[in-house]
Parts: structure tokens; sequence; C-alpha cells
């Protein structure tokens, strides 16, 4: 006897399921979360299939290259963040941006890593630089200045969010070796004390600059 073939519908299967659902959104959200635990070792499309459940192949269809899978995620965390708090008076607005990569480093530690991975720098992540060059030069400092300020707020803010993503054994050897009670270390208040310290450096050199009529207020 002849079979007659099957009018009912072929279902997709679970993996071909999980395909037709996948989003470019989605997989950055998976890919952010893999970052996050594993650092950036632990990102890639491999992973990240095995993360959704597909093969790498399927990861492929949105991402023609680990590298372009890299840029979309340090995109996706940069990319998420408001530097710009819209002050007007510069040290508002540098204090709200620096705040603000601090929040983002500190949720993301592998971040910084990521964004030293070559080629994997979103245009996003040009915000912070923008937003202090704007703000200090439009407070009078030159191009250049403003550009060098940037860096040593840059540097100042990843060395501390680094230290504060792992144990730091100086302090640990100093309560043992000292006979004075020491506070438990306070990582918010250490960041505001020196980010205070190197805003009031700045507002020292734009008060010093010819034709300034006196302190900016703190």
């Amino acid at each position: 006897m002849t079979r007659k073939p099957s009018s009912l519908p072929v279902r997709a299967g679970p993996e071909k399921a999980r395909r037709r659902d996948l989003t470019r959104e989605k997989l950055v959200i998976a890919a952010i979360a893999l970052l996050d635990a594993g650092g950036v070792g632990a990102l890639s499309i491999r992973a990240l299939a095995d993360a959704v459940g597909v093969t790498p192949m399927a990861i492929y269809n949105h991402f023609d290259s680990k590298n372009a899978l890299l840029v979309a995620v340090a995109d996706g965390i940069v990319g998420s963040a408001k530097f710009d708090g819209g002050y007007l008076d510069w040290r508002r607005q540098l204090d709200h941006c620096f705040t603000i990569l601090r929040g983002l480093c500190l949720r993301h530690t592998a971040l910084p890593a990521l964004l030293e991975q070559d080629g994997a720098i979103p245009a996003s992540a040009s915000a912070p630089m923008q937003v202090t060059v704007q703000a200090l030069h439009a407070a009078g400092m030159s191009e250049i200045d403003a550009q060098r300020t940037f860096f040593l707020l840059l540097g100042y803010t990843l060395s501390q969010t680094a230290y504060q993503a792992r144990p730091i054994l100086g302090l640990d050897l100093l309560r043992r070796d000292t006979s004075c009670e020491l506070p438990a270390w306070d990582f918010d208040e250490s960041f505001r004390f020196g980010l205070r310290l190197v805003l009031d450096g700045i507002n020292t050199a734009l008060s010093a600059r010819p034709g300034a009529t006196g302190n900016c207020p703190a």
C-alpha cells in the first residue's frame, strides 16, 4: 500500500525555533552577560551560541565576525549611558560624566579590557571625551589641554574602579601593621574625594589663565 503524504504541518525543532526568535538585541544582552560573568576571554561566537542554544552559524547571521560582536557588546554597554548631564557649569558636568563612567565600569568590570581589544571601540565610546572637551573648552581651556585633562580624569576613574573590583592587599596589610583604628574603606567617598581634588586642580588652572576673573565656584 502506498502511504499518502501527511498533510500535517512540519513542526520546527527546538534549535530551529530558537534561531527564528533570535534578534541582534537579544544576542547583545546574552553576550554582555557572558562578559560580566567571565571577562573578555569568555566572549566568543561559539560561547554565545552555546549560551542561547543555537549553532555558531546562527550567530553569524547577525554578526559577521567576532570583532563585530565585540563592537556591538561595547556599544550596548557604553551607548546606554548618558554621560552628558546637560549642566552649563563645567565642574558639575565633569562630575556627572565621570561618576556615570565609574558606575558603568563597576557594573561591567571587564569593560576596560573589552575596549582594549583591537578594533572593538564603538563610536559611542568617544562620548565622555566629547563631553569633557566641550565643557572645558567652553570654560576657556585650550583644545589640547582639555584633551589632556580628559585622559587624566579617565585614568583616575579607571584605576579607582579597578582597585574596587579586586581586593586591595595593601589596605589589609596596613590594618594589620598599624596600631591605629582604621574605618572600613568607603570606595564611593574615596572616589568623590579624589575627583574633588582633580576638579580643584582644574579650577586652579582655569583661574590662572590670562584674563581670568578669579576662581570658579567649587
